[in-house]
């Protein structure tokens, strides 16, 4: 392996180990805060953290700028979630009203995630994708959609966003970056699950997003990687062993119609509960794909 692989890959586990913004619950007149304040020294590690995602065509970058990430910070929680309190604490923290639901990881790591979970999630991220902030010159885009920064709420039976600490490259088009955010989210659900239960979920959530053009975007980006982005993938996929992660990418790539899932719409996935499935299913991606 390469030095400046090995480099990466360092890096990519450095990474996902620090938190470049302490959080922390408070209650004010009855109301539950995330009071979000950037971390002093971080600078640094967002710098090199910004180089490793230039260099592995990752297509986002952070906020060197703690003012820049608060600003974007406030401006996508009331754009996305109006009505909501979302308040600036100085230049280097905010405080955001907590929203009902808990994160789809934790719903997977307990079983408890159904394919109804991950549809709301697909219909909250097209609903978003719709959206556009002030003089922005394009339609707005998470850039780190997986699934820690989506929250359902069983009792409205919708999904929220959530953490916006990321911005696409300026020069991607809105289809890329709308097709960057669900690939994100399908590298983090192959890596926190089996084949068989990624697949089947995975197919309900492209199902539930139905726009082609993003759709046609994400299978054009469904290539083995090469370089630095082998290591930026396997980040993304919880270093995933890179022969299950090129047999993810042709899953979701391989044209042949799969047939309906064998799990119902609220079946629970996740853990020792979950309905094994013939390997050789796929999930069709592509603009004749979007519809059961």
């Amino acid at each position: 392996m390469r030095l400046a692989e090995l480099w990466a890959r360092g890096l990519a586990r450095v990474m996902d180990a620090v938190r470049v913004n302490a959080v922390a619950l408070e209650v004010r007149e009855g109301v539950s805060l995330w009071h979000k304040r950037r971390r002093l020294g971080m600078g640094a590690v967002i710098a090199a953290g910004n180089v490793f995602l230039r260099l592995s065509r990752s297509r986002i970058r952070m906020f060197p700028s703690a003012k820049h990430w608060r600003d974007w910070e406030l401006s996508s929680f009331a754009l996305l979630h109006p009505g909501r309190t979302a308040e600036a604490r100085g230049t280097h923290a905010v405080a955001l009203e907590a929203l009902p639901g808990e994160r789809l990881d934790l719903l997977l790591a307990r079983g408890r995630l159904t394919q109804a979970m991950v549809e709301a999630a697909a219909r909250e991220l097209h609903r978003a994708h719709g959206l556009r902030q002030p003089r922005a010159s394009h339609p707005w885009s998470h850039g780190d959609a997986h699934l820690k920064n989506l929250l359902y709420d069983e009792a409205g039976q919708r999904a929220w966003l959530i953490d916006f600490e990321t911005e696409h490259d300026a020069h991607l088009s809105a289809d890329e970056r709308h097709a960057d955010d669900l690939f994100v989210f399908l590298l983090d659900l192959r890596g926190r699950t089996t084949r068989e239960e990624a697949l089947c979920l995975a197919r309900a959530f492209l199902c539930a997003y139905v726009e082609p053009g993003v759709l046609d975007a994400l299978r054009a980006r469904l290539r083995p990687p090469r370089g630095l982005a082998r290591a930026l993938w396997m980040s993304r996929s919880h270093h995933l062993p890179e022969a299950e992660l090129l047999e993810w990418l042709e899953d979701l790539r391989r044209g042949g119609d799969p047939g309906p899932c064998s799990r119902t719409p609220g079946a629970k996935v996740g853990g020792h509960a979950a309905e094994s499935r013939t390997p050789d299913d796929s999930v069709r991606v592509g603009a004749s794909d979007a519809r059961t």
